[in-house]
């Protein structure tokens, strides 16, 4: 009798899903094998690298040394994660379901109304985000070691200049507290561009829907009132010829949530602009440019077109106007600085760009700041970044 009841432990509708299991394991393995892979390439939707291949092409002696670093084992996991059959469908999928069941405003990325997409909170209570008093000791000494008036513009978080657009649950923002403290800690001016963007009717062209830049439009109301305490005549929009291109921000391909739309990427024409040289890197040799745009980034097939302004991220960029007033102005930036300072160099015959993220600085070849100020006659400093770059990145250390 207890034999009878081994023998039917297991239903027919039980071994039906053991085998539909078994089953989709199975074709999901043979689809693995054989679909083309783009292992170690640029995904255009996620606009990233995929994992190369942790195996092929090494000889044993770089296996050997993936596996006594632990390496070997999280490379094959990213690469099955990469490449797992209809990868970018689950991708979506997960990201549409979570948002569906309440947990959208806990997302690294949040959706809300009107298809925009808007960056969590940092969160300042973890240990990464402590710099922000180290970078504003080494702000505060570069200005006063070289003699300059300088300015701290912090670019927030889109989600605070269309408050309303926000989920009802959302996190809290802190960018208020950081520029407070910058005011507090600092000599330098540091405007609030929450309340200037909030103060505008139409505040939601100021900031892409899908990325976390400020649009031309964006970029032009800051460059305003910064010309303001700078001492010279803004150039209005009406002075521009204005061309748009289609593109999808850093937002959309972190997000998942790719059944959003498109963004207009704006590029604000004018022959000054066409007209002036810019250079990359060290002097001894600097790539060489005519305008301040890489057309090649806004073609079609291009995916980073926001790369196009001032040829992307480097370490030191100079732009020459030769129909400028004379003076010269040193922007310490990240990526929010290169759309902006196109618009600076429309008054001033050298603006000097720095970014000293990562590994844009440390080229040996490159002078210290300080060489450049008085080189060029510096007078006047401009900070420009992001919240998360002036409170994560102990980036300010060059600035000697």
């Amino acid at each position: 009798m207890d034999l009878e009841k081994k023998e039917k432990k297991y239903t027919k509708a039980q071994l039906a899903l053991v085998i539909a299991f078994c089953a989709v394991i199975g074709l999901c393995f043979i689809l693995f094998l054989a679909l083309p892979k783009q292992a170690g390439k640029l995904s255009p939707l996620e606009f990233r690298v995929l994992q190369d291949h942790p195996i092929k092409g090494k000889d044993a002696a770089a296996l050997r040394e993936d596996i006594v670093k632990g390496d070997l084992s999280s490379n094959v996991d990213s690469f099955l994660e990469d490449h797992f059959p209809a990868r970018k469908f689950f991708v979506a999928a997960n990201a549409y379901y979570l948002r569906a069941t309440g947990r959208n405003a806990v997302q690294p990325v949040i959706m809300g109304r009107g298809d925009r997409l808007y960056d969590a909170p940092i969160d300042l209570r973890l240990k990464f985000y402590s710099y922000l008093e180290e970078n504003e000791g080494c702000l505060e000494k570069f200005a006063a070691d070289n003699g300059l008036e300088y300015g701290i513009v912090i670019a927030p978080n889109s989600a605070l200049t269309s408050v309303s657009d926000l989920p009802k649950l959302h996190l809290e923002y802190p960018d208020a507290g950081i520029v407070d403290k910058l005011r507090q800690d600092t000599s330098a001016f540091v405007p609030d561009l929450v309340e200037l963007y909030s103060s505008m009717e139409d505040d939601e062209r100021y900031f892409y829907r899908t990325d976390h830049h400020w649009t031309m439009d964006g970029a032009h109301l800051c460059y305003r009132a910064l010309c303001g305490i700078l001492g010279v005549t803004p150039v209005e929009k009406s002075e521009f010829t204005v061309e748009e291109y289609e593109f999808y921000g850093s937002y959309y391909r972190k997000s998942g949530l790719w059944l959003t739309s498109p963004d207009k990427l704006e590029i604000w024409r004018s022959p000054k602009l066409d007209n002036m040289t810019v250079s990359i890197g060290p002097e001894v040799r600097a790539t060489v440019h005519k305008g301040v745009y890489d057309e090649e980034k806004l073609k079609e097939n291009e995916i980073d077109k926001y790369a196009a302004y001032l040829y992307s991220n480097n370490g030191l960029t100079v732009i020459e106007n030769p129909e400028g007033n004379g003076e010269a102005l040193m922007i310490i930036k990240d990526s929010y600085g290169n759309s902006i300072a196109p618009l600076f160099a429309m008054n001033y015959s050298t603006v000097i760009m720095i970014d000293t993220r990562g590994n844009y600085y440390q080229d040996a070849a490159l002078p210290m700041p300080s060489e450049l100020v008085a080189k060029y006659g510096v007078t006047k400093l401009l900070v420009i970044m992001g919240t998360e770059s002036i409170v994560s990145n102990s980036q300010l250390i060059y600035l000697r």
